[in-house]
């Protein structure tokens, strides 16, 4: 009888510590962010959806500053990062290979070479029909931009890319301050360091600066025009050998870009212009586009006349939110206040001009 009892007593406790065990392994586990790990909240359900992203160059300013922007839009949005081109085609062409062998859902390029295009394209085709966006370099392709409806690109304003804001820009410039014509002789002793040749702005912006001034009547003497290759260290390079040439005989330099711009700058004051703004004893003004965050202070000091801004944030903030509505299947222009260029395909986020008396639209457009 009591062997009996005992048995029975036994198998209780063995059942209770069965149940109360697979109890436990029923219950969902709390994590510290609140979620619950089922199979209804798994984190694999959760994992953001993979925007493939490139710029050409980092040693591009302004491409690195969009590179900022599309990561900072994509938060919550995409898995992002960005890569970087190296200023090489067969380097972008694998980049792009291994974003879509990882997933991307859709890729936003700064292509390396604008010809290059329609074999980006493709392979986002033969991956899936994946959308592309390309920023920054323009395609001029029309005939690849319609033949795939889910192409497109967000750039600036086309055509002459902020040059003749620029040149409105030396215009007021000399109009109000008389002194810029130091010889007296009723031209512009001008010098133009011009973009990386292969690029579709550099061309417009070196022409339509000039095209600009002398349809106002001012008439241009043009000391040099050579390229920069939108670089510091080049922009510096050529301008040491042009300010020890002319001297204070420069009237005004214009750079294509601001990291040409601060190059120049660099050089002129080695020289011993522009140490002390505009009230130094030898004094050259220089404008440049973009009106980064590292030309600001400089604008400021007066050692830099202006700058023409091209909006890096509301790039960044376009390409994100066309991608998401691409990957989901709603209309691109679906909660952006921009509309389409239609043959371009594009978005044209506008130029503003940039001088000490509205820094703080520049400054607003890259705070955090």
């Amino acid at each position: 009888m009591n062997k009996k009892l005992l048995s029975v007593l036994l198998i209780l406790v063995m059942t209770t510590v069965l149940f109360v065990g697979c109890s436990k392994e029923d219950t969902p586990k709390n994590n510290t962010d609140g979620k619950t790990n089922g199979t209804t909240n798994d984190k694999a359900d959760d994992k953001l959806p993979i925007l493939g992203a490139g710029i050409y160059s980092s040693s591009d300013n302004f491409n690195s500053y969009i590179g900022k922007a599309i990561v900072n839009a994509s938060k919550g949005v995409f898995e992002t990062n960005i890569e970087d081109g190296q200023n090489d085609q067969g380097t972008q062409n694998n980049q792009t290979d291994t974003m879509l062998a990882k997933g991307a859902k859709a890729i936003a390029l700064s292509v390396v070479d604008t010809t290059a295009a329609p074999v980006l394209v493709q392979k986002a085709i033969d991956a899936g029909n994946i959308p592309v966006i390309f920023f920054n370099k323009e395609i001029m392709d029309q005939e690849l931009l319609a033949s795939y409806d889910k192409v497109y690109q967000v750039t600036s304003t086309g055509g002459d890319y902020g040059a003749s804001i620029q040149g409105q820009m030396i215009i007021d410039y000399w109009n109000a301050n008389p002194e810029v014509d130091k010889n007296g002789d009723g031209k512009l002793q001008l010098i133009v360091l011009m973009g990386d040749p292969g690029h579709t702005a550099a061309q417009p912006r070196a022409q339509y600066v000039k095209t600009t001034i002398e349809e106002a009547g001012i008439e241009i003497d043009l000391l040099e025009e050579d390229t920069g290759m939108w670089d510091t260290a080049k922009a510096k390079d050529k301008m040491d050998a042009w300010v020890s040439k002319y001297g204070d005989s420069i009237e005004f330099i214009v750079a294509a870009n601001d990291a040409m711009a601060l190059g120049a700058l660099q050089s002129i004051e080695a020289a011993g212009f522009n140490n002390e703004g505009k009230e130094s004893d030898m004094y050259i003004p220089i404008i440049g586009i973009d009106a980064l965050p590292e030309v600001l202070d400089r604008i400021e000091s007066g050692e830099m006349m202006g700058s023409v801004l091209q909006d890096a944030r509301t790039q960044g903030e376009v390409i994100v939110k066309m991608a998401d509505n691409l990957v989901n299947d709603r209309d691109p222009l679906e909660g952006i206040d921009f509309e389409l260029e239609p043959g371009a395909k594009a978005i044209r986020v506008p130029y503003q001009p940039i001088t000490i008396d509205n820094l703080d639209v520049a400054k607003e457009t890259y705070a955090e």
